[in-house]
């Protein structure tokens, strides 16, 4: 599942089993990097049928869950400059 960064969200918001938020912490999360292979086949084609395949592509992805995150404008300028 991919879904939007909220303003100042540090940690997964989707819901559990129970019904309550994951509350993972956020990873930076590079898909399409030589040194990272996606296991879940399914995440990597609906990765790849929304954003070009770019080696230096940066999302977030939570630590429990694996839920992806779409960053905004903003953070994609501050993680394009930092890399």
């Amino acid at each position: 599942m991919i879904k939007d960064l909220l303003p100042r969200q540090v940690v997964c918001t989707a819901p559990g089993k129970k019904g309550k938020p994951c509350h993972g912490g956020l990873k930076r999360y590079c898909p399409f990097a030589g040194y990272y292979n996606e296991p879940d086949k399914e995440l990597r084609e609906e990765i790849r049928q929304e954003f070009p395949e770019d080696p230096k592509l940066v999302l977030l992805k939570c630590e429990t869950c694996q839920t992806v995150y779409r960053l905004p404008e903003e953070l994609k300028r501050k993680f394009q400059q930092a890399v």
